[in-house]
């Protein structure tokens, strides 16, 4: 989590924003993602990596879905949208630029169309998403704007879909 591999006293430890970013883009390509947390000369963790572990839980408990027991699918990213599938079940993850951004009033992706009587959901939120097929290909995904002003998480949210065929 921080620059060193063992503890070091004021050891800078990246974001929690840095670290989702990272566990998703490596989840997205098939890959698994260890974090190293050394402990202090008592045995305890810095107390640090304590807050990050716990944000990175809470992030998990609404997008868990999308990484534990994912597979990599084909395009792995599409701009600012990293893809993991279950089955017939794709996850669009859309990672929020910066730790102060927000989410967009559409998300956008070229590639993984779900069949037109579909319904695309955001873990966290109940109600389905209105989203449609583009002409020029792929689809917008409209984030209504109770979902913008209040996330289920911070970070990354994670649209889920239905592909026609399991790839």
């Amino acid at each position: 989590m921080g620059d060193q591999w063992s503890f070091k006293p004021d050891d800078k430890y990246k974001s929690t924003h840095q670290l989702i970013q990272l566990l998703v883009d490596i989840v997205g390509k098939g890959g698994n993602f260890l974090l190293n947390v050394g402990p202090q000369p008592d045995g305890q963790l810095p107390a640090m990596t304590l807050v990050r572990l716990k944000e990175i839980g809470d992030w998990m408990k609404v997008n868990g879905e999308a990484i534990y027991g994912t597979r990599p699918i084909a395009p792995y990213k599409d701009g600012q949208v990293v893809f993991t599938r279950n089955n017939q079940t794709v996850y669009a993850i859309y990672l929020i630029r910066n730790e102060s951004g927000s989410l967009p009033a559409q998300i956008k992706f070229r590639v993984l169309s779900p069949p037109s009587d579909s319904q695309v959901y955001v873990l966290g939120v109940k109600k389905p998403l209105a989203w449609r097929i583009e002409s020029s290909g792929g689809i917008t995904i409209d984030l209504p704007p109770a979902v913008r002003k209040s996330p289920p998480c911070q970070h990354a949210i994670t649209p889920k879909l239905e592909i026609m065929e399991p790839q």
